[in-house]
Parts: C-alpha cells; structure tokens; sequence
C-alpha cells in the first residue's frame, strides 16, 4: 500500500501541513528565485551538489528544512512526519508564524522561461492514466492487483497529461472532414511520449527511429461535431523488434465530440496492447508481453492536476516537433 494511502498519514497531513508538490528535474535547474529557494532547502539535507534532490521535504515558510525522506516504508514515513512535527514545535513562535509574502513584488518576479511552461493558449490538456492488465480465466482483461505482482508497487493507476495545441486540434477536425489522415506531429507525441509504461517510475521516451510503424485514422462518426480515431503503432528499442529488450505494440481507439465552436468538449482515447522490458528507470516489469492499457480524457480546467507539465516535455521543442527530433 501506498504510504499516502495510509488512514493516519493522511490525517496527519491535513491537520498539520500545507501539502506541495513540484518537478526536482525543473526545480534544480532554474534560474530564478523558485529555483534557488528550492537548491537552499534541498542543500540543507543529505542531496547536496548538482545531482537529484528528488524526495519529500518538510520544510517552513522561511525555508528551514525539518526533514528528508525518499523511502516507500510507512513505519519510516510516519517517523519522518512526526521527527518533523517535533521539531517544529520546539522551534521559537517567530520561527513558526507565517512568513511575510510581497504579493505586488513577486507578481513581477520572473520565471526562468527555460524551465518553465504553461498549457498552450487555446489549447486542449489530455489527461493520461496508465494501469498494467491481466488475462482472466473468461479471457476478458482484468486490472492487476498486488498480487499479480512480485513487488509491492507498479499495479496502482499511473497519471501524466498531453498537450495539444490550439492549431493542432483543428487541424485534427479539420483532418477528420477531408479525408482522414491523422497529423503527423500530432501522432508521433502521442506514440513517442505518451504510448509508455510508466507505471513503475519515469520511462525514457521513444527515439524516432523507435516507432516502426503506426497507423491513425480519424474520421466522422454517427452525428455531427462526432469522430472517431482507430489504429496501431509498433515500438521498440531494436531495429528487429523480436529481439528488442523493450517494446509496445499496441491498438489505439477513440472518439472525439465537439461543441458549435468546433472546440473539442469530449476526447476519449484508449491504447491497449502488449508492453514488454524494463527503462532505466522502470525497472522490476513482468517478464514477456503483458498487456498494458492507457487512457487519455479531456483534462479539468478547474482542477490545477490537470494541468501540471507532461513529463517528456523537458525538451519542450522536441515535445512539438516529435516527428522532426
């Protein structure tokens, strides 16, 4: 189980905390003053100098570090919360009330625009979820639970978000009326930086040369403003992909409705396939091909999870040009 799944944990955090999250990749680069107070706490725990400061810190507002964690253990997460909370209390009241914020100076504070990306305007946000299969007995696929697994993690659902650009999904509309073809840009993100299993960490995106074939059609469906998108895609690391150490080869499937602006208000989309090989960073898969499915829906524009930076945008020119790099 997850130590943020955990009853006490989570009360814990609620009553004495302001929980935050962010991108250490992002964070330990930037060259601006989020990034400098995040490098001045990460500097006062064990993660000093230039390489990750990935974990879960409890810090004040001032920026004094009361503790570092980065084990899944529940019995050391909650010893890591409450060393922190005992801390906290025995630092000075001055210590411990809110620390004076210039709204109107950091209003015009500059955000390093290197390390630093908003949704596009006009755009659409695709929410990704990501959940490893099984094969039952009735030959229907089911979801995996822990124990279909040989460790405790890696079954649970997996999220990341897609970014489509305003010109993108018309030309996406625009496609599905003038003889289908799917935009090329367009669906070599989809396939290079979304088709992955990342339900175990951080994958590596696919190379170019890595997607050996797709096909995407998207065309009308029953009614007006709907279109449906079918398809296949084959990716894997090896330029004879029976023999490569990791691969997906997968069937795509969706519907999009859109409103009288010709604006998208429903894109669902679902890959399901078989995924097989570990990452670097995602190492501890199922041995063979094992089915893996991923399904994408339109983002809420009021929930601020939506709409947090897909992972393989690092390279934010290569996220847009996926079919060029």
């Amino acid at each position: 189980m997850s130590s943020f799944s955990d009853p006490d944990i989570i009360n814990t955090i609620r009553q004495n905390f302001i929980p935050a999250t962010d991108n250490d990749w992002y964070n330990r680069r930037r060259q601006d003053a989020a990034g400098k107070f995040f490098r001045a706490v990460a500097a006062q725990g064990p993660r000093k100098g230039s390489g990750t400061k990935q974990g879960h810190y409890i810090l004040t507002a001032s920026g004094k570090l009361l503790g570092f964690n980065n084990n899944r253990s529940i019995q050391r997460r909650k010893a890591f919360i409450d060393s922190a909370l005992e801390k906290w209390h025995s630092l000075p009241q001055s210590q411990r009330a809110p620390f004076p914020i210039d709204t109107a100076a950091a209003s015009k504070g500059q955000l390093d625009p290197k390390y630093h990306a908003a949704p596009p305007a006009g755009g659409i946000v695709l929410v990704a979820s990501s959940r490893i299969l099984k094969t039952a007995d009735n030959q229907q696929l089911e979801i995996c639970s822990s124990d279909d697994i040989d460790h405790g993690w890696g079954h649970m659902a997996a999220i990341d978000r897609m970014w489509i650009q305003k010109k993108e999904w018309q030309g996406l509309i625009h496609a599905a009326k003038n003889g289908g073809k799917f935009p090329q840009p367009l669906a070599y993100r989809l396939l290079r930086y979304h088709l992955l299993d990342f339900t175990r960490g951080e994958p590596v995106a696919w190379k170019r040369q890595e997607v050996h074939r797709f096909k995407l059609e998207i065309v009308p469906a029953n009614g007006p403003g709907h279109y449906r998108i079918r398809g296949s895609a084959l990716m894997a690391t090896a330029s004879d992909p029976s023999i490569a150490k990791r691969g997906f080869d997968v069937n795509i499937y969706g519907e999009i409705q859109t409103g009288p602006a010709g604006r998208p208000t429903r894109l669902d989309l679902v890959a399901l396939g078989e995924h097989w090989g570990d990452g670097p960073y995602t190492k501890g898969s199922r041995p063979g091909r094992t089915p893996l499915g991923i399904a994408f829906r339109l983002a809420d524009p009021d929930n601020p999870v939506d709409l947090i930076r897909p992972q393989g945008s690092h390279w934010l020119k290569g996220y847009w040009e996926a079919d060029k790099h």
